[in-house]
Order: structure tokens, then C-alpha cells, then sequence
């Protein structure tokens, strides 16, 4: 496995522009998550890597060659389609060694390097069965020996579990992360769960209209979003506008209240304040006093959902014309009197400016 560099590129379908001015790294033995919402471009990005789709500008370094106008099967670079894509009259073992075959080696060599794969996908007893009769997830690791027998230089995996099924899912990605770092290779998948992103990936490159808009950590790009794009998407789904000529602002009964931290200076725009569900303090009347006189976002309303959700209730709040969704562990009736308090830390708050430029001022507070 190798480093993967990318340099300023570019790529388009007829005249529309699909990937602009992408710049990436991938060090040896690491895995990134391109996550984004559908139509942002990350599958195109696999594709330009792999040859599939030409780009207009820019260079993709895989080590110290340049592969950017290379012919796909010139770039050791190998993708896990969202399909398998698996030969249906192979037995597992022949879907494994094709590629092996198809460059020529040695059928000892091909026979070795198979049951290596076999042992290390936990298929060793498959190896004579038809892919036809394996479930998804078995499938899903024939596919994944497949493209590791060759010795890519870069792995590419295109939403490789979005065709299992929930509990499946959960369980095959941590046999892939696990595998990942067995085997140390150099990795880039793609997807537009949140959740699979922070579970498998070393770092997350967030997508949107064909542009990176932050790379991080797991851990960065939850708690420190850079946007108001990256906060929604990782799952702060609370957004309210919030006026600047004053502290807070009434509607009827409904209060609204920020305290910001005093190091961070006041701004002569409008703000746009996200948060989390799970981060949201509710209080009833009767429980009132553990809402905290302190810094934070302060709200008060009445209760207008509840829905059950397995470990705790969804509560939807009406706060004037915010609603607020809010994780409780008991259900509470409908038009409930509560108030709710959100902590500074858990506020991610950004100025108001035009929605197209990607980079926006934040403060995480």
C-alpha cells in the first residue's frame, strides 16, 4: 500500500462541473470517509481516481507516480463496488483469484494467495460454494478479498454496506475496520452515513457541491463543524435564527434566551445557532430547577410529539415558531409547559451570511 496525493482537480460531465478544486491526502495504512449527501460528488471522485471518468484539471499522485492520465488498470488502484459486482457462475475461491488470473500468475501463487484471503475474510469454509448462495455479508467479504488479492496500492470502497441489512451492516464494518488495520492498507470509502463514517474511517473529508468542505478526525468533525452544512449533517438538526439587537426575543409565552461566553466578541450580523437533540436539558414545571442559571441557550414552550424511539423519546417543543427536538427518557403528554437549556459547549453558532459560500465564520462555544 502507498500514500494517495490529490492535487486541484477537477472533473466534469459534459460541460457541467461535478468535483472542483479537490485536495486531498490519504497517508499509507490510513482509511478516509467521504461522507456527503447524494449528488455531492464523492462516487465521482472514486471514479476519477480509478480511471473511470476523466478529469479537466489537476494530478493524482499515488507514492511517487503520476497517475492522472494513466489507464485504470495502469493505477493498482482496485474498488469494492455497492453492488459486489461478483461473477455469478464463479465459486467463491475463482471470483477471489480473477484478478490473480487475469495478470498472468502462477496458479500455485493464485491457489496461495486465495486461501490466504479466505482465512483472513472468515470464508475458508465457502471457498467451493457459488457467490449465488452466500448471503449479503458473505458476499460483501468475497468482494473485499477479491479487490485485496491483487495488492492494490489504494482500496476504494463505493458504499460497500448500503445493501445489507441494519444488523448486518453493523457487524461488517467493524470486520472491514478491523481488516483494515490487520492488513494496513491505504483506504478511501464512501458514504452518506454519519454513523459509519465516525466508526470506520481514521479521518472524514465532508463533501458538498463538489467541494471538500472540512477534513478532521472523527472527533473534529463532530464537535468542531466548520459550517452550518457540516453541523447539520453530522446531526446537530436543532437550528434557530437568532436577531442581534438584542439578548432574546419573545413570542406570546415562548422565551428565548443566549448567553454567550464573553470571549467571543458579538458579531453585526444575524446568527445561525445548531444543536443537538441529545445535547437539550428538558424541565418540566414541576422539575424546573435543573435548568441552570448560566452561560447557554435557554428556551422555553410546550410539547406538541412524542415519539418512542427504543432507548429514549423523541419530543418535538414548540418554542414560538422554533420547533425543537429534544431525546427524553420518558414520554410526556402533549402541550406540557417545559423548559429547555442547552449548554455552551454544545452550541455551534455561525453568522449569518450569503448560503453559497462554503467556509462561514463559527464559533463553537
Amino acid at each position: 500500500m502507498t500514500r494517495l496525493h490529490i492535487e486541484n482537480l477537477q472533473a466534469k460531465y459534459g460541460e457541467k462541473l461535478i468535483l472542483n478544486n479537490i485536495n486531498l491526502s490519504v497517508e499509507e495504512g490510513e482509511m478516509i470517509a467521504l461522507l456527503g449527501p447524494s449528488g455531492c460528488g464523492k462516487t465521482t471522485l472514486l471514479n476519477a481516481l480509478c480511471g473511470f471518468v476523466p478529469i479537466s484539471q489537476g494530478d493524482i499522485f499515488s507514492g511517487d507516480r503520476v497517475i492522472t492520465h494513466l489507464p485504470a488498470e495502469k493505477r493498482n488502484i482496485t474498488m469494492v463496488f455497492q453492488s459486489y459486482a461478483l461473477w455469478p457462475h464463479m465459486t467463491v475461491a475463482e471470483n477471489i483469484g480473477y484478478g490473480l488470473k487475469v495478470r498472468k500468475v502462477k496458479r500455485a501463487e493464485i491457489q496461495s494467495r486465495v486461501n490466504e484471503l479466505l482465512r483472513i475474510v472468515k470464508l475458508d469454509n465457502l471457498q467451493d460454494e457459488k457467490v449465488t448462495a452466500l448471503s449479503g455479508g458473505q458476499r460483501q467479504r468475497v468482494a473485499l478479498a477479491r479487490a485485496l488479492a491483487i495488492r492494490p496500492d489504494v482500496l476504494v470502497l463505493d458504499e460497500p454496506l448500503s445493501n445489507l441489512d441494519a444488523k448486518v451492516r453493523l457487524n461488517v464494518r467493524h470486520e472491514i475496520k478491523a481488516l483494515q488495520k490487520q492488513l494496513g492498507f491505504t483506504s478511501l470509502i464512501v458514504t452518506h452515513d454519519q454513523e459509519e463514517a465516525l466508526v470506520m474511517a481514521d479521518k472524514i473529508a465532508v463533501l458538498h457541491k463538489g467541494e471538500i468542505v472540512q477534513v478532521g478526525t472523527p472527533e473534529e468533525i463532530y464537535n468542531k463543524p466548520n459550517s452550518p452544512f457540516v453541523a447539520d449533517f453530522m446531526g446537530a438538526e436543532n437550528r434557530i435564527e437568532w436577531p442581534t439587537e438584542k439578548d432574546g426575543f419573545s413570542d406570546s409565552s415562548h422565551k428565548i434566551t443566549l448567553h454567550q461566553s464573553s470571549n467571543n466578541e458579538p458579531s453585526n450580523q444575524p446568527k445561525q445557532v445548531y444543536f443537538r437533540s441529545e445535547n437539550v436539558i428538558l424541565s418540566t414545571r414541576q422539575t424546573n430547577s435543573k435548568i441552570q442559571k448560566e452561560e447557554g441557550l435557554i428556551l422555553t414552550g410546550h410539547i406538541e410529539q412524542s415519539a418512542f424511539f427504543g432507548s429514549n423519546y423523541r419530543i418535538s417543543v414548540r418554542c414560538g415558531m422554533h420547533i425543537i427536538q429534544v431525546d427524553h427518557t420518558s414520554d410526556l403528554p402533549m402541550n406540557t409547559p417545559v423548559s429547555l437549556q442547552v449548554p455552551n459547549h454544545a452550541l455551534y453558532i455561525y453568522d449569518n451570511i450569503v448560503e453559497n459560500k462554503v467556509h462561514q465564520k463559527s464559533t463553537v462555544v
